[in-house]
Formats: C-alpha cells, structure tokens, sequence
C-alpha cells in the first residue's frame, strides 16, 4: 500500500495532501499518515508546499523527491543509440546520440554503449552509486519479463540475448527492456499528456512502422509482447516485404519503402530535386525527402501524402475496433510537416465509422525523439515501484 500511495503522489498533476490521498486510496488519514511518513523519512517524498487552509491546520502538500536518484534511459535503433540520465520526474539531465550498426550484435554494441555511459557519468561528475534503474528500449519484440529480445527481425544476432544481466554486471540497479514504441507510448501518455486520456494509440513511422497501446491507462502489451506490430497489416499490394509476405504496410509505407520509391523516381529524372540530393550517392536519406517536402518538391510531397495515406487506413480499422480517444504519431516522417498528419486524417476520417470518430484525435508527438528516452525513465521508475514490497522500498531508492 506504501507502494500504492507513492504511485499516487508520482502520477498526480499537482501535490497531493493527506486529505487528498486518503479520498483517492479509500484509506482513512490515520493510515494514510502511516505510508505517508514512512516515504517522507526515506527521503521519497518531499513536502512540496503549503495548501489553502478550509479552517483548520493549513495541510502539506507532498510530492515525489525527483532528487532521490538517477535514471539511465537508452534507445537503441538500428543505426543509433541515444542515452540520457534523468531524475525522477523524467527530467532529462544529460543526453548523447552515436551511431552504430545493430548488425554488429549484441557484445561489441552493448559494451560500447557501456564506455559511452561512463563517460557521460564522468563528464558530468554523477555517483554511479545514484544510478537506481535502466530503462532500455529495442527495435523489436521482447519478452518483457525477462527482459530478452524475442527473433527481433531488424536485429541479428540478438534473439534471446541477456541484455538485462548485461547492465546487472555494470550497475547494482534493475535494468527493464520493453520494445521501443511501446516505451515512447508511456512517455507521451506520462509526460506529453499527464495522463489526460486513457485510451490511447502512439504510431511511430520510422524506418519501419509500430505502435504502441494504451489501454485503460495502462501499456497493453498483448500475451506474448507483440501487440502493436501495425507494420504487417496486408494493404493487399503485390509489394514484398523483409518479413517475407506480400502487401505489408511497412513495405510500401515505411520509411525504407519511402526511400526506395524516391531512388527509384530520381534516377527515372521524375524528382530534379532528389536526383540532385542523390548525387554520387547510393542512397537517400529520410532527411533528403523532408527537405524536398519543405521545399515542395512535387515528388517529395507525393511520396509523404501516399505514406500518410495508406498508413490512415490501416489506423482506421485500429479505430473502429478499438475505439481510442487519441491517434499519436510519431517518428522520423511525423516531422515532416502537417501533409503527412493532413494525409492520415483524412484516410482515417474516411474510412472510420461516425460513432468511432466523433470524439478522435489524430495529433503530432508531442515529445517528438524525447520520447523514447522519458518513457524508458518512466517505465524503470513505474517497475522500481510496482516490483518493491514493503521491505524493500529503502533497499530500492
């Protein structure tokens, strides 16, 4: 119940007062004090302010100690890691980006990402000692009990790999693996919104498409850790996909597709632009097509709107069978500008029935690449509380 009340005080929008708690919980005060006092003298909770007296006593008002610890946040996609140390509010303190190849598997890039922690605990003079849980998020399914990845397609060598004791090595702290979208999900359902809806859908259009679910309030992560994959959802083209099938959304909507497409458009001189973008080149960058869409390269922009497009009809069969209050997109192509957002509206809008869409909102990410970073925060503090006991909370924090 300790446990309980301190995900009360953490989750509200304000401090919260022992009044406050006990409407909250059903406890009366007298218990209330009891969990109260305790976070307050293992230095948990901290007396945020002074509230309005109704006649008596003017009551305290308690918040979470976001000074209590450190957090170590890391985002691994394919081709770079991101990390960041938070405090406990999900505040990022410090943040470094690198480039890596997923490819190399999970020894050399693990332990470089360990040299890159120490030397950010270095520069910034931080006691590894205050490093009290890891938040790692992945390109890829993962048994989260575990905390292994699970076949994760994008990368090899990885299946099954240990990454939880890895960190167990290194850090006297719990580390958690979630997949990466379901992990930038909590952050915007957390920290964008402040837990303002319940029901929510974050879709990451990147390299590859996924999502991450909110129900209820809570992250739905299916039986076996998959729910979300939109990426594979048959469109019905002929169009064939790294998975092996046919007519899967990433393949011709995905960021890879959208790269594929503009190469293709470039070299048959459809695309002035992007043919110069190509240059000597082999490749063209997501960056390239944005910049073409900001300088309305009529190709460009057509390649974004046919993104938006079939990605909206695959979200308007997720709305009206799950019926969310809030559509969130996020991911490279999200920054593109509102012709993607513009595109997917209108595809879902529709395609949608009335009743399913009456109350939706289809919005931008409001925490854009934080997202993942804060979430993975969000996540290791959430599990530090829900896995404690009444014994361990002192051990823990």
């Amino acid at each position: 119940m300790t446990a309980n009340v301190l995900q009360r005080i953490r989750r509200a929008k304000f401090p919260l007062s022992k009044a406050d708690l006990a409407e909250a919980t059903g406890l009366s005060l007298s218990a209330i004090s009891v969990h109260v006092d305790r976070l307050l003298e293992e230095k948990i909770i901290e007396i945020s302010r002074i509230g309005v007296s109704s006649g008596g006593r003017k009551p305290r008002q308690y918040a979470l100690n976001k000074h209590i610890g450190l957090i170590l946040s890391i985002e691994l996609g394919t081709a770079f890691v991101r990390l960041a140390f938070t405090n406990f509010n999900c505040e990022i303190i410090c943040v470094t980006t690198c480039e890596i190849q997923i490819g190399d598997g999970p020894i050399p890039i693990l332990t470089h990402i360990l040299k890159l922690v120490d030397q950010m605990i270095l520069e910034n003079n931080f006691d590894r000692t205050s490093v009290k849980g890891i938040g790692f998020g992945i390109p890829g399914p993962v048994d989260f009990s575990k905390g292994v990845p699970i076949s994760p397609p994008l990368m090899p060598g990885w299946d099954s790999y240990p990454i939880r004791e890895f960190w167990s090595k290194y850090f006297d702290c719990p580390c958690f693996v979630d997949n990466d979208v379901n992990i930038m999900a909590l952050g915007e359902h957390a920290k964008g919104l402040q837990f303002a809806y319940s029901n929510i859908i974050y879709v990451n259009v990147d390299s590859g498409i996924g999502s991450g679910i909110i129900y209820n309030g809570v992250l739905y992560r299916g039986s076996t850790g998959s729910a979300g994959d939109i990426g594979h959802y048959d469109i019905g083209t002929d169009v064939v996909c790294w998975c092996g099938n046919r007519g899967c959304l990433e393949a011709s909507a995905g960021g890879k597709a959208i790269l594929s497409k503009g190469k293709e458009l470039a070299r048959s001189h459809n695309s002035h632009f992007l043919l110069q973008r190509l240059g000597s080149r082999s490749e063209l960058t997501l960056d390239d097509i944005g910049t073409g869409v900001l300088q309305l390269d009529p190709v460009s922009v057509e390649l974004i709107r046919e993104s938006g497009n079939l990605i909206g009809r695959v979200i308007a069969s997720i709305v009206n069978f799950a019926n969310p209050d809030l559509i969130i997109i996020g991911g490279k192509v999200a920054e593109f500008g509102d012709i993607f957002l513009a595109a997917i509206r209108q595809s879902v809008y529709q395609r949608s029935l009335p009743l399913a869409t009456r109350n939706l909102i289809i919005n931008k990410s409001s925490l854009g690449e934080m997202a993942s970073l804060i979430g993975g925060a969000f996540m290791a503090i959430d599990q530090l509380i829900i896995q404690s006991t009444e014994d361990e909370l002192k051990g823990i924090f």
